[in-house]
């Protein structure tokens, strides 16, 4: 009987009741609150002001460095053949993907690994005052993990455009970096395709030699005369796999900590912890 009177007795608190709660628990809430903005401030004394730096790069502008295989074909062959040879030979991104997959592994790490300048800025990338400098990288796969953790890499819309993306407390220094990892990692892919293109020349050269045949010699020939065009197209001094849509540029006001997200989120969750405070010991 007496649980049954209990029960009946029992009323879901209302908002009224939230309020008056509220109200009750206005000088934990408050405290609470100022304490975390007094903890944001803090912070805020404590860390190390960080630049973001920007560079938008883009497919590069050329013919495709890949051989002319239409040579192959004879003079009469049909429609449909020509429309699948000129599809296969079209330019593509091949050496853009290639350049997106390698700006943070070793390889472009161990060419950077040889500027000093360079070693000198990872070292004073720190987030606290009070922390001590990173680690000194003494390998290319330090650097690469490194290059992987703070360096990224963003797509602008769906356009072909990536945008490389990196913070350091000295601005100029993370400008100049991501212009040294554009270039480390185009040279690469540059170097790579001028020895291949040396080797198939070499190669090309050898068969005419030997060949007799008019329509061999003829297909031989448009093949060299295709990487002697590549060959041209490496010797102009301009990006081979990667152009540069706009140069690295970094903000002028440090872009974290930012006060405007720190402190009210600090402050909103002092007060949080403030109130549950009370409503806990009132339960």
């Amino acid at each position: 009987m007496s649980a049954d009177i209990s029960l009946s007795s029992y009323r879901a608190p209302t908002m009224g009741d939230a309020l008056l709660l509220f109200l009750r628990a206005q000088f934990y809430w408050i405290l609470g609150a100022v304490l975390g903005a007094v903890l944001a401030f803090g912070f805020m004394a404590a860390a190390v002001p960080h630049y973001k730096a920007e560079m938008l790069i883009g497919p590069a502008e050329r013919a495709s460095s890949g051989p002319d295989i239409k040579a192959l074909l004879p003079d009469n062959s049909s429609f449909a053949v020509q429309y699948l040879v000129n599809t296969l030979g079209s330019p593509d991104s091949t050496d853009f993907i290639r350049f997106e997959n390698i700006v943070r592994e070793p390889s472009v790490a161990a060419r950077l690994l040889q500027d000093k300048a360079i070693i000198y800025g990872v070292v004073k990338n720190r987030p606290l005052e009070f922390m001590a400098e990173h680690e000194r990288p003494a390998t290319a796969e330090e650097l690469a993990a490194y290059l992987q953790k703070y360096v990224s890499i963003e797509p602008v819309g769906i356009s072909p455009l990536r945008r490389l993306v990196y913070r350091h407390p000295d601005r100029d220094f993370a400008a100049y970096l991501l212009t040294q990892i554009h270039l480390a990692a185009d040279d690469i892919i540059r170097q790579e395709i001028r020895d291949k293109t040396a080797s198939r020349a070499a190669y090309l050269r050898e068969a005419l030699e030997s060949v007799q045949h008019p329509d061999h010699r003829r297909a031989l020939t448009s093949l060299l005369m295709e990487q002697e065009h590549v060959r041209m197209i490496l010797a102009i001094d301009e990006p081979f796999a990667a152009m540069v849509a706009e140069p690295a540029f970094a903000g002028v006001k440090p872009a974290w900590p930012r006060k405007a997200v720190i402190v009210p989120v600090l402050a909103f969750i002092g007060a949080f912890l403030g109130f549950a405070l009370y409503a806990l010991r009132c339960g």
